[in-house]
C-alpha cells in the first residue's frame, strides 16, 4: 500500500513539474518578434542574417543617409541600424531612439600591387571624404603620410585602382575581396588603418554602424532582449563557424542585403568586422571616434 502511495505522488509530481514547463514555454512562444527594422545595404545588414526571412518582421534595406535620417525624425520603426555618427546626432536631437549596440568596427585598408615605396611616392584613390573614412584618414594623416585623392564611393576608388589609374587605394570589404579576384597580379595590404587607429589610440577599432532601438519599444524587455539575443548570437556564431556562415547565405537570397554574390560574401565576411557590443561597455571607445567628428557623447541616448 505504501508502495502504491509513493507511486501516486511521484506521479504528481511529475504531472506538477510538466505543467509547470509546459506553461513556460507557452510564455516564451507568445513573444512574437515583430518589429520594423530599418537597415542599409552592405556590411551592417549582416547582423540580420538570422532574422531576414522571418514572416513576423518586416524590413527595409536603404541606400542613402538620406533615408535614415528620415526614419530617425519620423519615429516609425522600431529598430534602425545606422552609422554611429548619424544616429547619435539624429537620437539626442528627436528622443526617438536609444542606442543599445555596436554591431560594426573598422573595416579600411590601403591595398597596392606595387611596394610600399613606389606606394608611398604616388597619390592614393581613397572615398568618403566628408564620412568616416576621410575623418578617420585626416586623424592618422601624419602617421599614415600618404596623399589621398577622393571619390565619391568605395567602388570608384576600386575601378580606378583596376583600371590602373592608381598605384594603391583605400578599400573595405567586401570590395577588397572582389577588387584581389579581380586585379591583375597580387594586391596587398600595405596599411591596416585599424591597427595604425589603435597605435595612436590604444583602442582596437573605431564603431560604425550601431543598433538603435525605439524608445516605444522599450517598454517590452522581454522582447527585446530576444531580439538582442538573435543579432548578437548571430553575429558570434557566424564569426566564429565559416560552415554554419556557409549555409546559412545558402539559404537565402543576399539580395535583399544588398549583394549579389554570395561566394564574395562567404569569403570577405571575417574581414567585415562585425563584433555586438553592448553602447555601455564600449562607452569610451564611442567618444573618442565622435570627437572626430566634433561631436561629444550624449550619454541620455544610451540603452
Amino acid at each position: 500500500m505504501k508502495k502504491i502511495i509513493v507511486l501516486l505522488l511521484t506521479l504528481l509530481c511529475l504531472v506538477a513539474c510538466t505543467g509547470r514547463n509546459e506553461e513556460s514555454v507557452d510564455l516564451v512562444d507568445d513573444v512574437v518578434l515583430d518589429y520594423s527594422v530599418v537597415s542599409p545595404s552592405g556590411a551592417p545588414s549582416l547582423a540580420l542574417l538570422d532574422l531576414i526571412d522571418d514572416a513576423n518582421m518586416s524590413f527595409d534595406i536603404v541606400d542613402g543617409a538620406d533615408v535614415l535620417q528620415a526614419e530617425f525624425s519620423s519615429g516609425e520603426a522600431d529598430v534602425i541600424i545606422a552609422p554611429i555618427n548619424l544616429g547619435a546626432k539624429l537620437s539626442s536631437a528627436t528622443g526617438n531612439y536609444k542606442l543599445v549596440a555596436v554591431l560594426t568596427w573598422g573595416n579600411l585598408y590601403i591595398v597596392s600591387g606595387a611596394s610600399e615605396e613606389e606606394a608611398a611616392a604616388a597619390p592614393v584613390a581613397a572615398f568618403g571624404e566628408a564620412a568616416v573614412p576621410g575623418k578617420v584618414l585626416g586623424f592618422l594623416s601624419e602617421e599614415l603620410g600618404y596623399e589621398f585623392e577622393w571619390f565619391n564611393s568605395v567602388n570608384e576608388a576600386s575601378a580606378a585602382l583596376l583600371a590602373g589609374e592608381y598605384k594603391s587605394a583605400v578599400l573595405a570589404e567586401p570590395v577588397l575581396t572582389m577588387a584581389k579576384s579581380k586585379f591583375e597580379g597580387e594586391l596587398n595590404v600595405l596599411v591596416n588603418i585599424q591597427e595604425a587607429y589603435k597605435e595612436k589610440t590604444g583602442y582596437d577599432s573605431y564603431p560604425q554602424a550601431a543598433l538603435f532601438v525605439n524608445v516605444k519599444a522599450l517598454g517590452n524587455e522581454e522582447k527585446l532582449n530576444m531580439f538582442i539575443r538573435d543579432v548578437a548570437g548571430s553575429i558570434k556564431a557566424y564569426n566564429a563557424d565559416k560552415d554554419a556562415l556557409s549555409a546559412r547565405i545558402d539559404q537565402l537570397d543576399l539580395s535583399v542585403l544588398g549583394f549579389a554574390n554570395a561566394d564574395l560574401i562567404k569569403n570577405a565576411y571575417s574581414r567585415m568586422a562585425l563584433d555586438y557590443k553592448d553602447a555601455k561597455d564600449c562607452k569610451d571607445e564611442i567618444k573618442a571616434f565622435l570627437s572626430l567628428f566634433g561631436m561629444e557623447l550624449d550619454e541620455n541616448i544610451i540603452y
